[in-house]
């Protein structure tokens, strides 16, 4: 272990002494193992994107991979065996006197993969490749960095913590329920595939708050394929919603 720590730093001294005196360096990776917001692993490939922000709070990735309250100033897609792999960025000193001044850096965890079914209908994850088409995005790691410094933003597992889908997609629409024996079986379909989804009931309209049931992924590759929830019936009659988890 002291081994690989004393590499570490020589690696990132000798990145120091190529880069200008008042450069930013920023160094990035997580332990692993990142999790997407269904809770799977991050794929080989995956987009990684080192952010910037004066105020993280209200920072968001869009879905087409553009940010709202901040930058994006790398995406990269660098996940490898479950993780991000240590990389050194170098900001050049007068963009970062023009661009970068009074905020933090974080790194955020995009969620890029498309949806399709196999010849026997299982669902299957794959890469779109591109980081201008994201489901969702999570931060990682946070930290802040000088000028002339290396800094570290050794990440935590990733969080579901910004939700980039196309609107629509996170409008569940309830397209069937029925009693069987006792349970209320309901059905739904614009659900997203990459989320988890629960049941909600509720004595009224306005107050449908109670979780029913397990979470479950969304099973669709579209608007129109639906998930099955199934909870026991209420005596008196229940009102429901389809909501994230």
């Amino acid at each position: 272990m002291k081994k690989i720590n004393i590499s570490m730093i020589a690696a990132m001294a000798a990145c120091a002494a190529f880069a200008a005196a008042d450069d930013i360096l920023v160094t990035f990776s997580t332990p692993g193992p990142d999790t997407y917001a269904d809770g799977s692993t991050v794929l080989d490939g995956e987009y990684y994107a080192l952010c910037w922000s004066t105020n993280f709070p209200d920072f968001k990735i869009n879905s087409d991979g553009t940010a709202e309250g901040g930058k994006v100033v790398l995406a990269a897609p660098i996940a490898k065996n479950g993780r991000c792999p240590t990389i050194v960025y170098e900001v050049d000193a007068a963009l970062a006197a023009s661009d970068y001044v009074g905020g933090d850096w974080a790194v955020y965890m995009l969620d890029t993969r498309k949806f399709t079914r196999d010849g026997e209908g299982n669902l299957v994850a794959s890469l779109s490749g591109t980081a201008s088409k994201v489901n969702t995005s999570g931060q990682v790691g946070t930290a802040n960095a000088g000028p002339g410094s290396v800094a570290n933003l050794y990440g935590v597992t990733a969080q579901s913590s910004e939700i980039a889908a196309d609107e629509d997609t996170l409008k569940p629409e309830i397209t069937s329920i029925r009693i069987v024996d006792g349970n209320v079986w309901v059905k739904a379909k614009n659900v997203a595939p990459y989320l988890a989804w629960g049941l909600a009931g509720g004595d009224t309209l306005d107050k449908i708050d109670t979780a029913r049931g397990e979470s479950k992924s969304g099973m669709g590759v579209d608007k129109d394929d639906e998930i099955t929830f199934v909870t026991p019936a209420k005596e008196g009659g229940e009102f429901f919603k389809v909501e994230r988890r």
